[in-house]
């Protein structure tokens, strides 16, 4: 889907070029067709450009917030290094495109390499705009209220194996949908916390989350702990085997899975590794916290599909090196 997104924004800014090319009757034969091809990758540069500019600044100053209020940690640094590299990028691209303010491309097949730089860069950011896109789709859609399971992701808590307010809101989430759900249609859901005992974690995530719901109410019979995951991959396979364990085939199941906005659509996908379907139920985050965590999980799914997206850009390469007559 992020793939399929990514392509189609680089062929509507192709296709409108194109068309505005014809109209004027700037294509005369195939050659020409592969020159615009090859030769787009500028303009679509600068046609991002603006978009990714006011994202990499919410990225820069929401970490710049993030750091104050929770710490100098590694991690919380990775939007201002993705925005400064971002900036670079830019300047060595466009700069060396349009303005040759920057003349580093002066060697043997300079211009050749320019391009398949520029393309490469324009990938990514198609890519990272197909995200942000599905993201936000995943993180707003409702699942249809029939659900029989809910998985609820874990993720760290407190010393004190109490609920932090990230892995509260995954919960209360979880509650809020399954109380409406109960409401509209009379039929409860099943939770089943995810989450095995991390380093430095007195218990389980699992049976903090447990613990919580026992405190809202919810019956013991109602909450089927899955203890033993370490990642959100495992989260999915071993919630897999507990409801398969509790109610049968999973494919026959209606399952839902909570957790925070940024993290629906890598949910999404993960559930589809494991073999079954599932929908998100989205919690919110603070604002400051969601653009660097959305970040992370965008590297995470390039990372996840690492495969996929070298084999675009040794496609990318050998396109350029087949065709290098068409660079203008």
């Amino acid at each position: 889907m992020i793939a399929c997104g990514g392509v189609s924004i680089y062929f509507l800014v192709l296709s409108m070029f194109l068309f505005y090319k014809l109209l004027n009757n700037g294509v005369r034969g195939f050659g020409d067709f592969l020159f615009y091809v090859t030769n787009i990758g500028i303009y679509l540069l600068l046609a991002l450009t603006p978009v990714m500019f006011v994202l990499s600044a919410l990225l820069f100053f929401s970490n710049i917030w993030l750091i104050r209020h929770e710490g100098r940690r590694p991690a919380n640094t990775l939007g201002i290094i993705f925005a400064i590299l971002w900036v670079l990028g830019t300047i060595l691209t466009v700069g060396a495109g349009v303005t040759t303010v920057f003349d580093i491309w002066e060697f043997p097949n300079g211009e050749l390499f320019r391009n398949i730089f520029i393309y490469i860069v324009c990938y990514f950011e198609c890519m990272f705009l197909s995200t942000v896109a599905c993201s936000f789709l995943a993180a707003k859609y409702v699942p249809d209220a029939d659900r029989d399971y809910i998985i609820i992701l874990g993720c760290r808590m407190k010393k004190d194996g109490s609920l932090t307010p990230l892995l509260k809101g995954r919960v209360d989430a979880a509650l809020k949908f399954e109380k409406a759900q109960a409401k509209k249609t009379g039929k409860h859901a099943v939770f089943v916390p995810s989450g095995g005992q991390g380093e430095g974690e007195v218990i389980p995530e699992s049976e903090a989350m447990a613990r919580y719901l026992l405190e809202q109410q919810i019956p013991a019979e109602r909450i089927l702990q899955e203890n033993q995951s370490t990642s959100t991959f495992e989260n999915m396979q071993l919630s897999k085997k507990v409801i398969e364990a509790h109610g049968g085939r999973i494919g026959e199941k209606r399952i839902a899975f909570a957790t925070t906005n940024y993290h629906i659509f890598r949910g999404y996908v993960l559930a589809q590794k494991n073999g079954f379907d599932a929908k998100g139920i989205s919690a919110r985050t603070k604002f400051y916290f969601f653009p660097n965590a959305f970040l992370r999980e965008f590297v995470g799914l390039i990372v996840d599909r690492k495969w996929l997206h070298i084999a675009a850009v040794v496609l990318i390469a050998l396109f350029f090196l087949i065709f290098p007559f068409v660079i203008g």
